[in-house]
């Protein structure tokens, strides 16, 4: 093997290859878009803030690829009333879940979140009814 020939003079790549002890991660390629591909870390995006969120890469059982995002934030609700607010980042296709507590002392009435759309949350809280606004934090599913 010369230096000068850059590995083409190596008669047999796999051989050398498993003599150097690189596994099976030596052959990958590097993206998401495949489930034989190796992640790397440009695919993870994220903002992590009051409301944030962060996307997690995976591969559909149809083998499609498809980010999963996964969002948080705190919303100022009304009491005593179930509505819609919108989310701080709008799901590419679709919402599949939410849940979400009261972010504000005072009551113990609960606050139930679910997904309205790929855009909003409804969020019902159950304090009663009267001036001001209550905080709900939320965590919110969809891709």
């Amino acid at each position: 093997m010369q230096k000068s020939a850059n590995g083409s003079d190596i008669s047999d790549v796999s051989a050398f290859r498993n003599a150097l002890q690189l596994g099976t991660a030596a052959t990958r390629d590097v993206g998401a878009d495949n489930a034989s591909k190796l992640l790397d870390l440009d695919s993870f995006r994220s903002m992590m803030s009051g409301n944030g969120y962060i996307y997690i890469p995976c591969i559909a059982t149809t083998g499609n690829p498809v980010k999963l995002m996964l969002q948080w934030g705190t919303v100022a609700t009304q009491k005593g009333a179930d509505a819609g607010y919108a989310l701080p980042f709008a799901f590419p296709y679709a919402g599949l879940f939410a849940t979400g507590n009261r972010g504000t002392s005072g009551y113990n009435a609960a606050m139930n979140v679910r997904i309205a759309s790929r855009t909003h949350i409804s969020i019902q809280n159950w304090s009663p009814s009267g001036e001001g606004t209550e905080d709900c934090c939320f965590i919110a599913l969809g891709y």
